[in-house]
């Protein structure tokens, strides 16, 4: 193949590259994006929002998350492990790191996953060791 050809498809592969993260990028969501779309979620489809479930007593919530999905307590574990370790300054993460015992809720929420649906993704599994060296960090 001749210089001429190697250059052609090396532009196509660039211009292609970029046809791929054009399509992506409309896609990609920032922290606040997600905790935003997932606090209206919840509101919308079992009426408490994420602040409930970071304040509320669980045993107040038991009978609301009967309704939810694996995959949707996953996203709330996830949002929530998001926010406590963000450095953001909006106030949604600000009031969800106000809470002292987040942590502690976030280790519930995983417990009450593996108890109910069996399973955890391959996420909250790390989320779950990181929480329990934090917890472990603290209380020795």
């Amino acid at each position: 193949m001749s210089q001429s050809g190697y250059i052609a498809i090396e532009l196509m592969i660039n211009k292609f590259s970029e046809f791929i993260e054009w399509l992506f990028e409309g896609k990609k969501k920032t922290e606040l994006g997600r905790l935003t779309e997932l606090n209206s979620t919840l509101i919308n489809l079992f009426n408490f929002s994420i602040f409930d479930v970071s304040e509320k007593p669980l045993a107040e919530l038991k009978v609301k998350f009967e309704k939810i999905d694996s995959h949707r307590l996953e996203d709330i574990i996830s949002s929530l492990f998001n926010a406590s370790i963000s450095k953001n300054d909006n106030e949604m993460f600000k009031r969800l790191n106000s809470n002292i015992k987040l942590n502690e809720r976030i280790m519930e929420l995983i417990l009450l996953a593996e108890d109910t649906f069996h399973k955890l993704s391959i996420e909250s599994c790390n989320i779950k060791n990181s929480i329990q060296h934090k917890l472990y960090a603290t209380a020795g």
